[in-house]
């Protein structure tokens, strides 16, 4: 448990928060949801954004520790791979977010597909601009994980 917690945070890092300009594709789409996150690539990498009110990214931003995941879904009506990820503040109290990689898109698997080549990604907190970015660690256990979800969904 201990080396579980030393572990998260030594993936969690906090850096300058990028002055990064959206595609105007994807601010159209931000402007359309309250609250979620949306995988996206900027400089060649796969990034995420998430996206809520004033208020919550303020709470989002004082998180300590960040888990992430991977499940494949084989679904008829939206097959996907479902990214979770696990933020929680210095009381343990969590924040959720997931993302759903549709299995039919090539964009999709692509971003999916690029996390496998990155030592990390980064996660860029947005309410009508970016407030805040977190660098989080690949590690080589993560990128086996992020293989043997790729090989389920393209099964």
């Amino acid at each position: 448990m201990l080396s579980n917690f030393l572990n998260s945070i030594k993936k969690l890092r906090m850096h300058k928060t990028p002055t990064v300009e959206f595609p105007k594709e994807l601010m159209m789409t931000l402007s359309f949801i309250e609250s979620g996150c949306l995988a996206t690539s900027l400089n060649n990498m796969t990034v995420f954004v998430f996206k809520g009110s004033h208020n919550e990214i303020e709470s989002i931003n004082k998180t300590i520790q960040i888990f992430f995941g991977l499940e494949c879904i084989k679904r008829p009506e939206f097959p996907s791979v479902r990214m979770y990820f696990d933020l929680r503040d210095k009381s343990n109290k969590p924040y959720l977010f997931d993302y759903f990689f549709n299995i039919e898109s090539d964009e999709d698997m692509k971003l999916l597909g690029k996390l496998l080549e990155q030592d990390y990604f980064d996660i860029l907190s947005f309410d009508s601009r970016i407030t805040h970015s977190r660098r989080i660690e690949i590690t080589k256990k993560d990128k086996e994980k992020i293989e043997k979800v790729l090989y389920q969904a393209r099964a």
